[in-house]
């Protein structure tokens, strides 16, 4: 892992010009807070295994293209601040051995992110939509809060592995289940309550959605894959199961009728997210590599077609479909890297994507017969969406509006490039995560 670091910073952080010189900071910084944990792993507060090591190398990489991608933000040193703040946190909470660290950094972690869209937003509905995502994710990790305290107050264990506490408690009821998974659930987020994902997405400026759906979702997954195998055989996690799948079903036909470009890729990672709570709920070893692996695909996939989404927005002034259309005659460079992101996003060949969803549904078939309709659904729809953001976007005559396009910065084309090469390496070599 600590290869894939320091290539990456070296990489990321070469200047492109005199005033990036700044970004090499970030590298110092994040290496720091690893070196933190390190220490503190040694006083039995942090531990590494092969789930957040994955999800670490995974922050530290979304942070560098989303400090690229905002680089001329407004107040841009303040920006620059609360992504620190919130990639410090995400290291921590992926790599914390204190349940109530974890705890702790889970929920705030929560916080640069509200401020990012309620500062950074596009529109004066910024407000309600950090307004919901901070109040869906505050109530449903309240329950979550109880349950920690009861766990600490029954078995007197802090500083251990999460399952080591869960293992001391008597087998768990359905509403203990509940309120164990809720929050997690509600930070994918799960079908039912996924309404404010798409309104963060919305208003959020490129670099907090690119943080977003690259890292922060995957919070609830490293939460469900913890605590998911101890609570056993359970009815609600069978329930939790179906659902997710069926709404994912129902949202990747959603998503073929959309016509703006941030709501149809922020509906996209609730579908992706579907799988990946499928496969932390199936209590199996190929679900829940098959999650890690979707997980680790899509954080760098989603966080490239936001970042490209910005960038068409930038040049078209908006985020429809039609009024982008015509980009490949315009700008056959993002083109390609446009087509390569959409093949991946539906987990089209060559990609760590496909590989992950190959485990999902081989063992998603296994577990129940009928689930194959809802993995069918997805797998069609999401094709479907996929091909019609590309085709939409890049084929036809562009508008008279878009003829003055500039072409790609190098700043831009170091972006794109960052994104698209891990999701086909990956595949060829898997011990990179």
């Amino acid at each position: 892992m600590m290869k894939v670091l320091i290539i990456s910073s070296l990489v990321l952080s070469a200047p492109l010009s005199a005033q990036m010189v700044s970004l090499a900071i970030m590298p110092v910084l994040l290496f720091s807070a690893l070196a933190i944990s390190s220490s503190l792993n040694h006083l039995g507060l942090m531990n590494y295994d092969m789930v957040s090591a994955g999800l670490l190398v995974m922050v530290f990489w979304v942070t560098l293209l989303m400090k690229l991608s905002q680089f001329h933000a407004p107040f841009k040193s303040s920006l620059f601040l609360l992504f620190l703040v919130l990639s410090l946190s995400l290291i921590l909470s992926f790599s914390t051995n204190n349940i109530m660290m974890f705890y702790f950094f889970f929920e705030w972690s929560l916080l640069p992110i509200f401020m990012i869209v309620i500062g950074w937003g596009y529109q004066m509905e910024r407000l309600r939509a950090s307004l919901f995502m901070l109040f869906y994710t505050l109530f449903a990790s309240l329950p979550l809060l109880i349950m920690i305290i009861n766990i600490i107050s029954s078995s007197h264990i802090t500083v251990m592995y999460m399952y080591a506490c869960l293992t001391s408690m008597p087998q768990s009821g359905k509403s203990l289940t509940v309120m164990l998974i809720g929050a997690f659930l509600v930070k994918f987020p799960m079908f039912f309550v996924h309404q404010w994902l798409p309104k963060a997405h919305v208003e959020a400026p490129v670099g907090g959605s690119m943080i977003l759906a690259g890292v922060l979702l995957k919070l609830g997954g490293y939460g469900l894959l913890r605590i998911s195998p101890l609570l056993g055989p359970s009815s609600v996690l069978s329930k939790v199961l179906i659902i997710s799948m069926w709404g994912g079903g129902m949202l990747s036909a959603v998503c073929v009728s959309l016509s703006d470009l941030k709501v149809m890729i922020a509906y996209s990672s609730v579908v992706h997210m579907a799988l990946i709570i499928a496969g932390c709920t199936s209590a199996s070893s190929w679900g829940a590599n098959g999650a890690m692996i979707i997980m680790i695909a899509h954080g760098v996939c989603s966080s490239g077609m936001f970042s490209f989404a910005n960038m068409m927005y930038e040049r078209s002034h908006s985020r429809n479909l039609v009024q982008n259309k015509g980009m490949l005659n315009m700008l056959p460079a993002m083109s390609m890297m446009w087509f390569m992101l959409c093949v991946a996003n539906f987990g089209g060949p060559f990609t760590y994507n496909l590989l992950g969803e190959v485990l999902l549904i081989v063992n998603l078939i296994s577990l129940s017969g009928p689930l194959l309709m809802s993995v069918g659904l997805i797998s069609f729809f999401s094709a479907a969406y996929s091909l019609i953001l590309y085709a939409s976007t890049q084929q036809g005559l562009p508008l008279g509006s878009v003829f003055s396009m500039s072409n790609m910065s190098y700043r831009e084309i170091l972006i794109g490039m960052s994104h698209i090469w891990p999701i086909f390496l990956m595949l060829l070599s898997p011990s990179l995560i």
